[in-house]
């Protein structure tokens, strides 16, 4: 059997790596395989190669005829070693991960399939136990379905390392913003005129943050998001680079199983489905020893989401397995304010700020000036708060009451009133209708009534999702909630 797989067409690119969408065919050739095992291969073929597709759909049907997504796609994703070491090694390193997520689904598995026949399988304990550390057999398939689903990897006559997924959707970045085409008038007299595209939040967006509906698919993004991390975290993984572009979404037809190709409308019945991808910054201790050389840099980390020990501090990574991990809650709680306020740049700072800041850094580098912007955005969000020692600052971020030192700046309604300056809606604290009936109780409308300025204030979808913000965020890893906590956080 050769397995052959017809490139289609090439739709990202990333700094190690080009995606491209494929079918996969069979063909099969005059060899017995099973005399001889070396012909068992797997090959990329062009798109005029005769040869019978697994796939049915014709290609006028791709262009005009379906509304969803055909199953029998697959995600290539080529690692450009040509690039050098750092690709191959990232390469390797996504194929490290995929094989070890794609063996947990399949222990799973069997697994479920001895449960529910009491049959007996001769299985490797250890392995059991490395890949499902916890007792919770329901949860740990849970947590799997948010992950990306791996199928196999394998190198061209060239030497190229190509991994196999499946197609499970788009980048919730893709549905997040949309390209617009601006104007740009340039010269002294304005002569020059051309157009840019400029990425603004997209309709979806407006939708998640205005309506109900849009306010629980928010709530369910995050939950499905930590749900993937804790697949990761379980099993000791950090990923390192969480981001809305590696997130990728399915809406799933409830009528046929498959991925719909547009956004569908509330009249439709489907449901949300998020998988985690690109493990190619991914750390573990094996990745450690063996796939990163000299050891993980800068190089491999997205800076809008690199949490301030990993800014600061380039061996961060040998501290304990439990401090690698925060580096991701950090990342989503930067998602979490991007899903808020509809742009990833959530650390700003004002322009009459950074004039001022300029004056003093001049004759600095870039890089250290956009450190430097972004530490100072870290104090406007109470994040870091200027003369108190790293030790100190998770409980000036906790600060509930007044009194404590600098409290007036760092209480939950400044927190609140800088992200709402960054919000392009403006918009005031919107509950979840889900605990309408809550709400109404004594106690909460007690609280309520004492906190009308910082209500006035939010642009958080509740009080709840406000703290939860300012939990993942917060300065010192330590004092940052775990996957757990985050996950049982009301």
């Amino acid at each position: 059997m050769i397995i052959r797989y017809k490139l289609k067409r090439r739709f990202d690119r990333g700094s190690y790596g080009e995606v491209w969408l494929a079918f996969r065919w069979n063909c099969s050739d005059d060899v017995d395989v099973h005399k001889d095992p070396s012909h068992f291969n797997t090959i990329l073929t062009p798109d005029s190669y005769n040869c019978t597709s697994s796939n049915t759909t014709s290609s006028s049907d791709e262009n005009h005829g379906s509304d969803m997504i055909d199953g029998d796609l697959f995600i290539l994703k080529r690692i450009m070693v040509e690039r050098g070491n750092a690709a191959y090694l990232s390469g390797l390193r996504e194929k490290h991960f995929g094989e070890l997520f794609s063996n947990a689904s399949k222990t799973l598995e069997i697994l479920s399939r001895m449960e529910s026949s009491s049959a007996t399988f001769p299985m490797d304990m250890q392995f059991i136990e490395y890949s499902f550390p916890e007792q919770n057999i329901s949860a740990v398939e849970e947590s799997l379905k948010h992950v990306a689903r791996f199928i196999e990897s394998f190198e061209s006559e060239s030497r190229e390392i190509w991994l196999v997924y499946r197609n499970e959707g788009r980048s919730l970045s893709k549905l997040l913003y949309a390209a617009e085409d601006t104007k740009l008038v340039t010269g002294d007299d304005n002569e020059r005129v051309r157009y840019i595209q400029v990425l603004q939040p997209s309709k979806w967006w407006y939708w998640l943050r205005t309506t109900k509906a849009g306010q629980r698919q928010m709530q369910n993004l995050l939950w499905q998001l930590l749900m993937g991390l804790k697949a990761c975290h379980d099993r000791n993984i950090t990923h390192r680079d969480i981001k809305p572009e590696n997130m990728i979404i399915c809406f799933e037809d409830l009528k046929t199983g498959k991925c719909l190709r547009e956004i569908p409308s509330e009249a439709t019945e489907n449901k949300l489905n998020l998988r985690l991808i690109d493990f190619g910054s991914a750390i573990d201790d094996f990745t450690l020893k063996h796939l990163y050389g000299s050891g993980p840099t800068r190089s491999e980390q997205t800076f809008e989401y690199t949490p301030p020990e990993a800014l600061l501090n380039s061996s961060w990574f040998q501290g304990s397995k439990s401090a690698r991990l925060k580096y991701d809650i950090w990342s989503v709680g930067v998602v979490m304010l991007e899903l808020i306020v509809g742009s990833p740049h959530v650390f700003q700072i004002s322009d009459r700020a950074r004039i001022l800041m300029d004056q003093r850094l001049e004759g600095w580098s870039e890089e250290t000036k956009e450190l430097a912007y972004k530490l100072r955005s870290y104090m406007e969000l109470c994040i870091l708060v200027p003369g108190i020692s790293t030790q100190q600052q998770g409980s000036i971020n906790s600060e509930r009451g007044h009194g404590g030192l600098a409290s007036w700046k760092c209480s939950e309604e400044s927190f609140a009133r800088q992200v709402k300056i960054l919000d392009p809606l403006k918009m005031g604290l919107v509950f979840f209708s889900s605990y309408h009936h809550f709400l109404q109780t004594p106690i909460i409308q007690f609280i309520i009534s004492n906190c009308t300025t910082l209500l006035t204030y939010s642009s958080f979808p509740n009080l709840w999702a406000l703290r939860l913000a300012r939990q993942l965020l917060v300065w010192h890893h330590e004092d940052r909630l775990s996957i757990d906590e985050a996950l049982n956080h009301p």
